[in-house]
């Protein structure tokens, strides 16, 4: 049965995702901190505690006392900080022109576009990622993914100052206490930084990977391709393919130009897409496809192709054919 992550990226998704997420936890615990314990704002009633805890900051630069200033001023001065805050913590996990995460996303998809290939039946030359990466092809290409990426999260972060200044002016001017205010900032944090990252991370990394596999394909004259889906081990023990990928990968193959026209189509179809592109490399491999694309994707799959199954003999059977194919090559049974 087809793989769960066809892009083999977890790891990367993951890190990824926890480093962007673990800036916006800590610029949230030097808020609270900052908000409730040092009431930067002025807003605690004298003989009051409001409920005050202390907060590990986690080495995050805490925002100045603006007790002495205006609330305009204050919203102004605290917008700046954050501003500071998200520059340092978040926005420097990556750069404009460098992104290891993207990088090893990349490096994965050509390293998986070379293995399909092979799986496929196409005499690919040996050459090491290393060698690859460094063709003017690939270092274009990335340079523009590593610009996407970084003016999207610099998007994301300003989306985040915007939303916490409009709930910092209206708590203050509603004469909120400092944990209902804390409260409200963080939870922008929360719901537009952290959420909005972590997708970006997740949607990124697929996205790169399908790029590279895509520029590899070319590479080697390879002119169609197919999806093949992500699986979701549901509670029954049994797997299930996303509607949306699934949708995609029943119309395919497509042309790599209508995939690279056609953003809908290409991995990444959906925020938490885990979709990969599959060579189809011929003409005779392009109609077993079209006549039976799970059993093109589960004999491709463990290199059956390459082991003397033929594109023509999958063509040209039946349904009961075709998942007798991929019960002997694969073991699988087809639905």
């Amino acid at each position: 049965m087809a793989s769960e992550d066809p892009t083999r990226t977890k790891t990367i998704r993951r890190t990824y995702e926890q480093r962007l997420r673990g800036g916006f936890g800590r610029i949230n615990s030097t808020i609270r901190e900052a908000v409730i314990k040092d009431d930067v704002f002025g807003l605690r009633e004298p003989e009051t505690s409001d409920g005050v805890e202390v907060f590990a900051a986690d080495d995050v630069d805490p925002p100045p006392d603006l007790r002495t200033l205006s609330e305009a001023e204050q919203v102004e001065r605290f917008e700046e900080w954050l501003a500071e805050a998200q520059e340092s913590e978040v926005l420097e996990v990556i750069e404009r022109d460098e992104n290891r995460f993207v990088r090893r996303a990349y490096e994965r998809g050509l390293e998986d576009a070379d293995t399909n290939l092979r799986k496929a039946g196409v005499d690919v030359p040996g050459t090491d990622v290393e060698s690859l990466m460094r063709r003017p092809v690939h270092e274009e290409r990335l340079q523009l993914i590593f610009s996407r990426n970084f003016a999207e999260l610099d998007g994301i972060t300003n989306a985040v100052s915007q939303q916490v200044s409009r709930e910092l002016a209206d708590g203050i001017a509603q004469g909120q206490s400092p944990s209902a205010i804390a409260r409200r900032i963080t939870d922008r944090v929360n719901k537009i930084g952290k959420t909005r990252a972590s997708a970006l991370a997740r949607d990124q990394v697929v996205s790169t990977h399908a790029e590279a596999t895509l520029q590899r394909y070319k590479e080697q004259d390879v002119e169609e391709v197919g999806i093949d889906p992500e699986v979701r081990v549901s509670t029954a023990g049994d797997t299930l393919v996303c509607d949306r990928c699934q949708a995609a990968a029943d119309g395919s193959p497509y042309t790599i130009e209508e995939l690279e026209q056609n953003s809908h189509l290409r991995p990444a179809i959906h925020p938490n897409c885990r979709c990969a592109v599959v060579p189809v490399a011929n003409t005779e491999a392009a109609a077993a496809y079209r006549a039976h694309p799970t059993a093109f994707r589960e004999l491709h799959a463990v290199g059956a192709f390459r082991r003397g199954v033929t594109y023509e003999a999958l063509a040209g059977a039946d349904r009961d054919g075709a998942a007798e194919l991929v019960a002997t090559h694969t073991g699988a049974v087809l639905a």
